[in-house]
């Protein structure tokens, strides 16, 4: 297998933990997004959408984050990330398909306004696309504080793609400034997931700049 991947990109980030967790170790083939490389004929001809990752296995090609998270956790079976439980794969699908739709875009204004502008020196954060971020996070971070206000883990009692899904964005909460501080359960969440040895192994500790 090979992904191609930027290792400072959460999506990238949420497929590298998981192939952590799953004991597989695919090539990885560097996309410098920061030159553009991914606009390139090359690239482009394996992902016309021009974004990461995206994982190649012999002559099968796989672009959309989600969907490589469940193909490699369907390559090694049942797994606690991805159980054969149809209802269980229904949730966790539920979630990682809210996440995209949802939290995802909730969270990310604050990345590129907070951190991404001004590591390109694009100019200050804009006021009205941070007060239109804050609505859905009012919004939407409500609703994921509550779903965890009494579980650990988004589905089931263990941590499943739900959660990498879900979580992978919040790698910038820090440095971004997202206002995480009314959701006490989110907040308990990911530092649980933060916690784990398969993140620590993924996430850049060098001060690799966002890249969404």
């Amino acid at each position: 297998m090979e992904l191609f991947l930027h290792p400072a990109s959460p999506n990238c980030v949420a497929v590298l933990m998981a192939a952590d967790i799953l004991g597989i170790k695919p090539k990885q083939q560097f996309v410098d997004l920061m030159s553009d490389a991914q606009h390139d004929v090359e690239f482009l001809s394996i992902n016309p959408n021009a974004t990461v990752p995206v994982l190649r296995d012999n002559d099968f090609v796989l672009w959309e984050t989600q969907a490589i998270l469940q193909y490699l956790s369907a390559t090694v079976g049942d797994t606690p990330l991805w159980p054969e439980d149809i209802r269980a794969r229904a949730d966790i699908s539920r979630w990682q398909l809210w996440a995209v739709a949802h939290w995802i875009p909730s969270v990310q204004p604050y990345i590129f306004e907070n951190l991404f502008k001004q590591f390109k020196g694009a100019g200050p954060p804009d006021p009205a696309v941070l007060a239109n971020a804050a609505a859905r996070l009012d919004r939407y971070g409500g609703i994921l504080n509550m779903h965890l206000r009494d579980r650990e883990y988004l589905v089931g009692n263990s941590l499943t793609l739900a959660d990498i899904a879900s979580a992978s964005y919040l790698m910038y909460a820090g440095p971004a400034a997202v206002p995480l501080a009314p959701y006490a359960h989110v907040r308990r969440w990911f530092e649980r997931i933060a916690s784990t040895s398969s993140w620590r192994h993924v996430v850049p500790s060098d001060g690799a700049q966002p890249l969404l």
